[in-house]
């Protein structure tokens, strides 16, 4: 009785029920060897799927010539598995016959050696349930052969990525239960958080991974890199880079790389950054250009993991928030010209005599524009530093009409000492107040004042400090200022 079944002819292998255990993959264009042909049924399937080369080995003169008669378009060798062609295979076929190899484990890494990059070696074989690793010598109706346990499997296979997918057909005479095994080259992870800003990629970088020990290329470091020439990068994808950087930041930077169609070279890039083992990227990525990101990826000889998941995210697009905050400012305006509050109108006095006697001086309180609020007192706070050599008493003034208001330095403001520590004022008394702050009646604020600083003396006016309503050309003429500065600012970045 022959082994293998056709329609119309029976025989000892359900060779029709074993296709379907051996869920092959795709095989349209591929390069495919079946080692044990046999009368060549699984290579002439190969040819039906479109494979592009197809070649069957076995041993039996008888067999390959029946094998030739059926499948005419195939290449069969008549010659041992020891006699490999010497060129790389997509898919290998090892299908009822490791146990007949003299050395099993040598044949397994040798198909796995014969294979092409992303190929995989198909296996049918005898697999036994045992809590050792061990080789059993198992005696079937024609003899006796030597099958591995389930854990020697494993210690077989522990340097590939394996999987035993599916329970194959029943042997006749052979007591031992087969499966399916699909053999790849263990490939690296590449672990794709592509998401958009504000969903967490970085949190799960810092601690997903940092715990892992799986080293994340980060792609808002990436691209500044590039853009400094400190990343070897192809000259279009730095231009690229650099362009979106300017026009928008790191979101904007991946988008005009992409859109270059420049993805395998940022891609290179990544993989040049993670190395030639797992590593994670955490790089916004447009959903229109994911998938172009995956295919890469995969080219480049990893396995990509996209990661998703959903929550809200923690801040507003680019775009959005720059409309949102025009939106706002001119609600504000338009708010401002309907009621139009009283307003501080703050304006600095200048002379040349105030040149040489004040270093740097500012009012922080109340800013040109901040609100009245009548009936309640006003703070009135700044700072004052004297020229180097300088030397006296200083204090401070308002004067409304014929009235006029002292009152003393009462604060340290060591910021300001700090930002101007390279031109310190010089002074007799080291623990001089610099800052001051003072109440000022509400009825005085509301009446206009001149503020300033009496040095050794003598009065040095500074500021002009009045309360005024604007008007509505001063509300339009404010917002079309706004305007201005802002395309301006536009322009210039």
């Amino acid at each position: 009785m022959q082994y293998q079944s056709f329609p119309g002819v029976k025989g000892s292998s359900e060779s029709l029920e074993k296709l379907k255990a051996l869920r092959l993959p795709p095989l349209k264009g591929k390069k495919f060897i079946d080692l044990g042909c046999n009368e060549g049924f699984f290579c002439g399937f190969a040819l039906f799927a479109g494979a592009a080369e197809i070649t069957g080995i076995d041993r039996s003169e008888a067999a390959i010539g029946l094998a030739r008669s059926r499948f005419p378009e195939c290449r069969f060798l008549a010659q041992s598995w020891e006699q490999l062609p010497e060129e790389k295979f997509d898919v290998i076929l090892l299908l009822s016959a490791l146990h007949y190899a003299e050395d099993q484990e040598a044949l397994i890494h040798r198909l796995m050696a014969a294979l092409d990059t992303g190929g995989v070696l198909i296996m049918e074989l005898g697999v036994l349930s045992s809590g050792k690793s061990e080789w059993v010598k198992v005696k079937r109706s024609i003899d006796e052969r030597w099958f591995p346990t389930r854990s020697k499997l494993g210690e077989i296979l522990e340097p590939y990525a394996w999987k035993i997918v599916s329970r194959s057909v029943a042997q006749a005479g052979d007591p031992v239960n087969r499966f399916v095994v699909h053999v790849t080259t263990m490939r690296p992870f590449a672990y794709l958080m592509l998401e958009n800003p504000g969903m967490g990629k970085s949190t799960i970088a810092r601690t997903l991974f940092s715990r892992t020990q799986i080293p994340v290329v980060r792609g808002d470091m990436i691209y500044q890199r590039i853009r400094d020439g400190l990343v070897e990068s192809d000259p279009a994808l730095k231009q690229a880079v650099t362009v979106g950087l300017e026009v928008g930041g790191n979101d904007q930077a991946a988008n005009s790389a992409l859109s270059a169609g420049l993805a395998d070279r940022l891609v290179d890039v990544w993989c040049a950054q993670g190395g030639d083992a797992d590593f994670a990227v955490d790089s916004y990525v447009p959903v229109t250009f994911r998938q172009t990101i995956i295919e890469s990826f995969e080219a480049h000889g990893y396995v990509p993991v996209q990661l998703s998941w959903e929550m809200d995210r923690s801040m507003a697009a680019r775009d959005t928030a720059e409309r949102g905050a025009k939106g706002y400012f001119e609600f504000l305006a338009r708010r401002a010209s309907e009621n139009r509050l009283p307003e501080f109108l703050v304006r600095r006095l200048r002379s040349p005599d105030l040149k040489a006697q004040l270093f740097k001086w500012h009012v922080d309180y109340p800013a040109n524009g901040q609100l009245f609020t009548d009936g309640k007192s006003v703070e009135l706070a700044g700072w004052m530093l004297p020229m180097p050599g300088k030397s006296g008493a200083y204090r401070c003034f308002v004067r409304s009409g014929p009235a006029v208001e002292y009152f003393e330095f009462n604060r340290k403001r060591e910021d300001v000492i700090k930002k101007y520590a390279q031109q310190p004022p010089q002074t007799n008394d080291a623990s001089k107040m610099h800052g001051f702050s003072h109440r000022l009646d509400p009825l005085l604020a509301a009446a206009g004042f001149e503020f300033g600083f009496e040095l050794n003396g003598k009065e040095f006016p500074v500021a002009s400090i009045r309360v005024r309503t604007p008007s509505k050309s001063d509300l339009l003429m404010a917002r079309i200022t706004h305007k201005l500065r802002a395309r301006l600012a536009k322009a210039v970045g």
